[in-house]
């Protein structure tokens, strides 16, 4: 006779729930452990129980065999041969094998004996959602008694594929001495075609305060010492040339004289100087300006063999009436400034000092000093994160501030909008930009150009990450797709 029973159990990434009975409480399933490995192994590890209730004629055999199901697949695996008192010794005699068989036992009737279930097998893609179900196969003779269908507990649930890319960064050298400068700009108000500075004329008590200002911040400052200012003056194109020559030099004089009076500084600090007509402004301004001609303006003002008295002229009367009283209202004033660098040192800091400057005056640390911080903190953390956007925002055209922000955003994971923009302003032969941008292709699919990346890298002296990373890459080529 034989008996067919059918019997689902559970199929978990990583199973280690309670004990389940099966086949009317005469088999347990304990220990369950199913997990996929980094190489696409599906590794299978169980207990099955036979229990005492668990009854095998002498000369009948039963077979139990796990197999995977799913979508129209299937997959048998290893089956156990449970051989009855009489049948074991009949298939001694004749030295009866089986196919496909994980262990052969006697059963012992009244005892519980267990079978510790072990194999690995290679992973599919179908087998994410499969179902795992036990066929017990007991037979005596070729009747079939009974064929039953368990019920479904679990499916399996396989998360994707997770990349452990090894990502890289660029340690920047310490500055010998950190030179640093703010800028700004002044809009003095002069009485016509005069370069004495009145402090109290219009809007001069602001503007002489916004200059003061900027250099109080760096003479008070512990940590940093004055070594320069500059002072660049422009007059508008209003008027003469020749004047606006003059009226530019002696308005700057005049502003470099203010300064060093006021701070009794010595004049070699300070150099100037001066240009007559801030075209380049004017320019700036007609091009994003409703001026109904604005794009003769241009042409005019782009035209070098015009004398330039000629040129403003030409373009007071294209502008008409209303067009010119708008730009000597609008325009012009603003081309009247004068723009003032103050260039100063700043001394080194130590880890603790540099973790409390840069949420105050990061501008102060040198590139080094904030990789410094970032590297102090857990990779990942917010006050890493923060770091590396920290030194990208200090230095925006650095290549090595861009290539670490942009690995700290492929670590992050989730978008890498921001890290392509990143490798963008990085140095595109560097060893470390070739192995982050293969991390990029290889996240996104692009597994042959994230090949030619990482050997790229390795070429350029970066083998111990980019070889990480071709190993990573070789599991994804593996890897089934969903």
């Amino acid at each position: 006779m034989k008996k067919i029973l059918y019997i689902l159990f559970c199929l978990l990434p990583v199973l280690n729930g309670n004990a389940q009975t099966l086949y009317k409480n005469q088999v347990r399933i304990e220990k369950e452990s199913i997990t996929r490995s980094d190489d696409n192994r599906l590794t299978i590890n169980l207990d099955i129980v036979l229990q005492t209730n668990l009854k095998i004629a002498s000369n009948n055999v039963a077979t139990l065999t796990p197999f995977l199901e799913a979508d129209g697949q299937t997959k048998a695996l290893p089956s156990i041969i449970v051989y009855g008192r009489k049948r074991n010794i009949v298939n001694q005699r004749n030295h009866k094998n089986f196919e496909n068989t994980y262990t052969v036992i006697r059963r012992k009737q009244t005892e519980e004996q267990k079978i510790s279930y072990l194999i690995q097998i290679p992973f599919e893609a179908w087998m994410r959602t499969a179902n795992m179900k036990l066929n017990i196969d007991i037979c005596g003779c070729c009747d079939i008694l009974e064929e039953n269908s368990g019920e479904l507990i679990t499916r399996l649930n396989i998360s994707p594929l997770k990349l452990q890319p090894s990502i890289a960064y660029i340690t920047p050298q310490a500055e010998g001495v950190k030179h640093r400068a703010v800028e700004g700009s002044a809009y003095l108000d002069f009485p016509v075609n005069k370069y004495i500075i009145y402090p109290e004329y219009r809007r001069n008590t602001i503007e002489l305060a916004k200059i003061r200002a900027t250099i109080d911040t760096v003479r008070n400052d512990k940590n940093t010492t004055l070594t320069s200012i500059k002072i660049h003056g422009y007059a508008s194109p209003e008027g003469g040339y020749a004047n606006n020559t003059h009226l530019a030099e002696e308005r700057t004089k005049a502003l470099v004289d203010y300064v060093s009076s006021y701070y009794n500084f010595d004049k070699k600090l300070i150099t100037s100087e001066s240009t007559p007509e801030d075209w380049a402004g004017f320019r700036k301004f007609v091009a994003t300006s409703s001026l109904d001609k604005k794009d003769e303006i241009l042409r005019l003002m782009n035209d070098e063999s015009l004398d330039i008295d000629k040129k403003e002229h030409a373009i007071a009367k294209l502008a008409g009436p209303q067009g010119y009283q708008y730009i000597l209202d609008t325009c012009y004033p603003a081309l009247r400034h004068s723009d003032y660098t103050v260039n100063y040192t700043v001394r080194g800091f130590n880890l603790e000092e540099s973790k409390e400057i840069i949420n105050k005056r990061p501008q102060l640390l040198s590139l080094q000093e904030i990789y410094l911080v970032a590297q102090s903190y857990k990779p990942g953390s917010e006050e890493f994160n923060h770091a590396f956007l920290v030194a990208a925002t200090m230095f925006p055209d650095d290549p090595i501030a861009n290539l670490n922000a942009a690995a700290m955003e492929i670590q992050k994971g989730g978008d890498i909008t921001e890290a392509k923009k990143y490798l963008a302003k990085a140095d595109p032969k560097a060893a470390e930009t070739l192995n982050n941008l293969g991390i990029i292709a290889m996240l996104e699919d692009d597994l042959d150009g994230a090949e030619k990346y990482f050997k790229a890298a390795t070429e350029s002296g970066l083998s111990i990450q980019a070889d990480a990373n071709l190993k990573e890459l070789k599991k994804k080529q593996n890897y089934p797709k969903q």
